[in-house]
């Protein structure tokens, strides 16, 4: 769809009858009252609260960059006078309209919006986007100005002009959490925290994180695993070969194990076959999901949260003491086999115990440890997930991959162990991976909270606006990648016929700068082990509807995952 098309696409989100509309609005003036009623000073704060944010982004509109930028600001020139001043101003930038305490969020409320839940938040885009065209506003009281766009020219500015602590928002009920906790924690960590107490801890952790040579000695280990999982497999599966509606699960397992044994610096038996479902493994499993859910949530919707306890906010909390214990004890476990190892031992450091070599202080390791766990649960199972469905519902890549693999590595049974020269040869393997992630990334898109006034899209956005990159969007436009809907992986690969030119902002499914994942490197490291055994072991099938993403923070595969893996011969 072009430009043109898009803007003269007039159409509303959902239509009602005259009836109806009076109905809804009758109906949601009453809800309101009875919410301004229980909240009382609290209702008015959030009206104040969004009427500031709204005057602050008006004023900033009419001022220049260089107005917008503080005296003593060391950060370059954005853009020129002249870009400024012939841009359309903030308030021309299309949006729905505002209304009081609910700002734009009534467009998820069923009847009066679009009746999409936060779940679906990628359908709510498409919509928006059919509606506005590549840039729109969205205000929601208590937040800073949201602009949400699907142009990587965008991306590239932001990303290109940010300083050295770029703000990214998110996690605030996570951050809430850890400030509560001093007793554990000292900041809010790489998640959740910004600022200098955030590069803190990032700029010790990512050494150790980055380095080859600590990733590759984590090569083994995450085959053996991969191994492992193999194993369950062939234990689990069913007469038919198929596995049962639950796999997911056993994904989790999958992937626990293997950051497990990277952030708590020990095996958990994720995979033993008795593992029971109150066992520490499985509750931690639990903990992640549940975490990530109530996160989406709570922080999508009304910040009420913030004002008093609900339910959902106890059951995160809940489940974070028990992420919290359970990694402090490992950490704790860490420096006793530390202080007892000898000075003339030629044994590497793990990854968590290059965090102390490096002045990492108990209360920040934790955070860091938290956070690897959470991050590294739903991310690599999921994408993971996502990528044996394209896989199996393209029988010809997935065949042309297993002939890569079992040229570079051998068949199923072979001694030999996998070394990182032959990772550097699997070249389909990479690519598929790529295009899994173009497809399905582990989450919609990358986010930033701006510290300067930008032109974006012919708009002056003004310092302090919440900026969304909508790449998962952006990445199945024709447009930058022609049958976007097909599982193309020659796409990634350099001088195919199929290659793609595409604009390099358009697919970032790690993030950007020193905001990028930190642990891309191992995640990349699971999901090649795991593939490579699969596909040395099973041909992967899979006969039932469409797999499309749910969204809780991370993207997660909405329909069960019934595979059938079935033993090559």
């Amino acid at each position: 769809m072009t430009v043109q098309s898009r803007s003269q696409c007039s159409t509303a989100i959902c239509t009602a009858t005259a009836v109806t509309k009076r109905r809804n609005i009758m109906i949601a003036s009453i809800a309101l009252g009875r919410l301004n009623c229980r909240l009382g000073t609290t209702y008015q704060q959030l009206v104040n609260q969004h009427a500031r944010i709204v005057q602050r982004s008006k004023a900033s509109t009419t001022a220049s960059p260089e107005v917008v930028l503080k005296n003593g600001d060391n950060a370059p020139k954005v853009v020129e006078d002249v870009e400024w001043s012939n841009a359309k101003s903030f308030d021309e930038m299309p949006g729905l309209r505002s209304v009081p305490v609910l700002g734009t969020s009534w467009a998820m409320l069923p009847v009066v919006g679009a009746g999409i839940p936060i779940t679906r938040i990628l359908e709510l885009h498409k919509l928006q986007f059919e509606k506005h065209g590549c840039i729109w506003r969205d205000i929601i009281p208590g937040a800073p100005p949201i602009v949400s766009t699907t142009r990587p020219e965008d991306a590239e500015k932001v990303f290109r002009t940010e300083g050295k602590f770029p703000e990214r928002p998110g996690f605030e009920t996570l951050k809430a959490y850890r400030e509560k906790r001093i007793e554990q924690f000292a900041s809010a960590g790489i998640l959740a925290g910004n600022g200098e107490s955030w590069w803190k801890v990032r700029s010790k952790a990512q050494q150790p994180f980055l380095k080859t040579k600590n990733v590759n000695n984590y090569i083994p280990v995450l085959g053996q695993i991969a191994q492992e999982f193999i194993d369950r497999i062939r234990l689990i599966r069913q007469e038919n070969n198929e596995m049962k509606p639950d796999f997911v699960n056993e994904m989790y397992r999958w992937a626990l194990e293997s950051v497990g044994v990277v952030g708590l610096n020990t095996r958990l038996g994720c995979l033993d076959p008795n593992l029971a479902p109150d066992s520490e493994a499985q509750k931690m499993i639990s903990a992640a999901n549940l975490s990530f859910s109530a996160i989406n949530e709570l922080e999508y919707g009304l910040p009420l949260w913030k004002y008093f306890s609900t339910p959902q906010l106890h059951s995160l909390y809940e489940a974070q003491d028990f992420f919290t214990d359970t990694a402090l004890k490992y950490v704790q476990q860490t420096l006793e086999v530390m202080k007892h190892r000898t000075a003339d031992s030629d044994e590497d450091p793990s990854i968590l115990e290059e965090f102390f070599i490096r002045g990492m202080s108990l209360k920040d390791a934790t955070g860091m440890v938290v956070d690897m766990l959470m991050a590294g649960i739903d991310t690599t199972s999921h994408t993971t997930s996502f990528l044996l469905y394209f896989l199996a519902r393209n029988p010809e890549k997935q065949e042309k991959l297993r002939k890569e693999i079992l040229s570079v590595l051998g068949p199923k049974g072979t001694v030999k162990e996998i070394t990182p020269s032959d990772l550097n040869e699997l070249h389909y393997l990479k690519a598929c991976i790529k295009e899994s992630l173009r497809m399905r990334p582990a989450v919609v898109g990358n986010t930033r909270i701006i510290d300067k006034g930008l032109v974006l899209s012919g708009y002056r956005v003004p310092k302090g606006t919440l900026v969304v990159f909508l790449h998962q969007l952006m990445a199945e436009m024709d447009e930058y990648f022609p049958n976007a809907q097909e599982f193309k992986p020659e796409r990634w690969i350099k001088g195919d016929p199929e290659e793609s030119h595409h604009h390099k902002y358009v697919v970032l499914p790690f993030g950007f700068g020193t905001r990028m994942c930190i642990g891309r490197r191992l995640a990349e490291l699971e999901m090649w082990q795991l593939t490579t055994k699969i596909l040395q072991n099973f041909k992967v099938e899979y006969h039932y509807e469409d797999i499309g993403c749910l969204s809780r923070v991370v993207n997660a595969p909405d329909q069960p995952l019934r595979f059938k893996f079935i033993d090559l011969n």
